[in-house]
């Protein structure tokens, strides 16, 4: 009997990036998740996030999206600090 099973395995890498003003995010990723570690609201969209709050989006396996993101701090300057991390898949 042949035990050897060839499985594909889909190679990714985890990015993390910082927002701090008004700005559209591009996800090109499998799964993001935005986490408002500052001291002002942030709006994903129509998903409003307060201090300290996530928001997590995740694609089945081998699924992405190219999908932008608008991340709104509204009139805020002082306080704005949106971290987005992204699972980006590398061999698709």
């Amino acid at each position: 009997m042949n035990t050897n099973v060839n499985i594909a395995m889909l190679k990714f890498e985890v990015d993390f990036y910082t927002v701090d003003v008004s700005q559209y995010v591009q996800a090109t990723c499998n799964a993001l998740t935005f986490i408002n570690y500052g001291t002002s609201v942030v709006n994903i969209e129509n998903v409003v996030l307060q201090p300290t709050q996530s928001f997590t989006i995740e694609g089945n396996n081998g699924e992405y999206t190219d999908q932008k993101f608008f991340v709104n701090f509204g009139t805020s300057s002082t306080g704005n600090n949106c971290v987005i991390v992204r699972k980006r898949y590398l061999n698709v």
